[in-house]
């Protein structure tokens, strides 16, 4: 479903990502790890064309990533961010309908029933006429999904979905997301939530200093990693004290 071969990118001076190469499969969650200003982010932000990467290839279903194929990767590849992201002076179910209407243009009344089903599915459809400011975290977040998925996407990238929540919010998101991993839903996910990428990934990649460290089984990856920076990341994130 996705590849990347060789990617490069630099913002001025300032290399961010070097040589970057893996692949995931269909109805795979692959986990990015590594710590703040490894590059993670930046590679979901190449795959979905936000950013312009400077070398290499980046392949999404088949289409190779340039600026001629913005729009259909976009639609295969949906991404949910980690400040949320959503229109403030729109509701909930506007929220989620903007996307279908505006750039699949699909009517609105179709749209908006979808919207619904989605809304009920992350345990949001209670909340469909309220407007984000009502909304805590966590509950913004899991509109961000269903936003997410209204687009009918084949892949979603996961840009630390939990890192602005407060503790008691992150499960609730990681619930959704442990159902659309069930339900098949190829995804890739930046994440410092170990449990979870161990539980639900099925690769994990971890990176520092904009390359990729190990990559592997999420289970053996995180449970008996080879690279020794891996190791002391690991050790950190889970022993803090």
């Amino acid at each position: 479903m996705i590849e990347l071969n060789g990617v490069g990118k630099a913002f001025g001076s300032h290399v961010v990502l070097r040589n970057v190469s893996f692949s995931a499969a269909r109805g795979e969650v692959t986990c990015l790890l590594g710590p703040s200003g490894s590059g993670k982010s930046t590679v979901l932000r190449c795959i979905n064309g936000l950013e312009r990467h400077d070398a290499g290839e980046i392949r999404v279903d088949g289409d190779l990533v340039s600026d001629a194929t913005l729009l259909p990767v976009r639609r295969k590849a949906a991404m949910v961010f980690q400040r949320f992201n959503l229109f403030p002076h729109r509701t909930v179910l506007e929220n989620v309908v903007e996307g279908p209407v505006q750039v699949l243009r699909r009517p609105i009344a179709e749209a908006e029933a979808e919207a619904l089903t989605l809304l009920e599915r992350v345990g949001m459809a209670d909340f469909a006429r309220a407007y984000p400011a009502k909304l805590s975290g966590g509950q913004q977040q899991r509109v961000g999904i269903a936003r997410a998925l209204a687009m009918r996407p084949s892949i979603i990238l996961f840009d630390e979905p939990t890192s602005a929540l407060d503790p008691e919010r992150v499960g609730e998101v990681l619930q959704v997301m442990r159902g659309l991993a069930v339900e098949g839903m190829t995804m890739i996910v930046v994440t410092h939530e170990i449990a979870f990428a161990r539980e639900v990934g099925d690769r994990a990649i971890f990176m520092d200093g904009g390359v990729v460290v190990e990559q592997g089984a999420a289970r053996e990856v995180l449970t008996a990693p080879r690279a020794e920076r891996t190791r002391r990341f690991l050790d950190r994130v889970l022993n803090p004290l």
